[in-house]
């Protein structure tokens, strides 16, 4: 309840872990309203995969837009914990979609991830994410324009400084959505976001951080049979190991190879 709200993900494996030691229900049902409402909120970035830091409202609509490395990765470790008990196409896409973000947004040349990713873009909060109904229509035409803005929540009015952060909130659970077709226009749509002035990238190689996406990787590719994501998992250890180690201690930041 209340706000903001911020992805609470040691109390959430905490609840899980006390419904797995106890068989008790209504800890899986906590856990698991949590992060579904979080998957399909605006916090969620559903063009792009991510999640952002923190939604300033109750509802998990409006995002602070800034996206950190380390809830990513502690919010992929909980996707997998809970598919591993129940197989959720929910979140197999959705952690499917933060595995691409990693890879094609944050992971630094030589295989680390960086930090983060700002929220403002051109001199403007989320910029970079909103929508319009003009624009999407532009794009898609209005027969798939009507379809998309209907599933995501895209409005004249707006959701958010009157333009529309796209969301699945009042669509949860709707098994008549054409999900194939929707991921089609969400692939245009981030072909014509890439265009636009990208937030700026925290580009430092954290090891704590990277150790949390290390595990949340290893853990994903069990749960949802990617060995390719134990492969990355294996370059990013890799990299922490070789390249942030000296004399046999770990460093904490590496930038441009300087080593902190």
């Amino acid at each position: 309840r209340g706000a903001p709200k911020f992805p609470q993900c040691t109390m959430l494996e905490f609840l899980w872990r006390a419904g797995a030691r106890t068989s008790d229900p209504r800890f899986f049902v906590t856990s698991t309203l949590a992060l579904t409402q979080m998957s399909e909120g605006g916090i969620y970035d559903h063009l792009g995969g991510g999640y952002a830091r923190y939604s300033v409202d109750e509802r998990w609509l409006v995002p602070h837009f800034e996206k950190m490395l380390y809830d990513n990765a502690q919010i992929l470790d909980l996707l997998a914990l809970e598919h591993s008990r129940a197989a959720n196409p929910l979140f197999r896409r959705r952690t499917e979609e933060t595995v691409g973000w990693l890879q094609r947004d944050m992971q630094i040349t030589d295989g680390g991830f960086a930090s983060s990713l700002d929220a403002d873009s051109d001199g403007a909060e989320g910029k970079f994410y909103v929508w319009s109904p003009a624009e999407i229509e532009q794009l898609l035409g209005p027969a798939d324009a009507a379809l998309f803005n209907a599933a995501y929540d895209v409005t004249a009015a707006g959701n958010f400084e009157g333009h529309s952060i796209l969301n699945r909130l009042a669509d949860v659970g709707n098994a008549e959505v054409d999900e194939p077709r929707l991921a089609t226009l969400r692939a245009k749509l981030l072909a014509a976001r890439d265009k636009r002035v990208r937030p700026g990238l925290d580009d430092k190689v954290l090891a704590d951080w990277n150790g949390l996406v290390i595990t949340a990787l290893a853990h994903a590719a069990q749960a949802f049979d990617r060995p390719d994501w134990l492969a990355v998992a294996r370059t990013t250890f890799g990299v922490i190991t070789q390249q942030m180690t000296r004399d046999d201690r770990l460093g904490h930041s590496l930038r441009s190879g300087k080593l902190l």
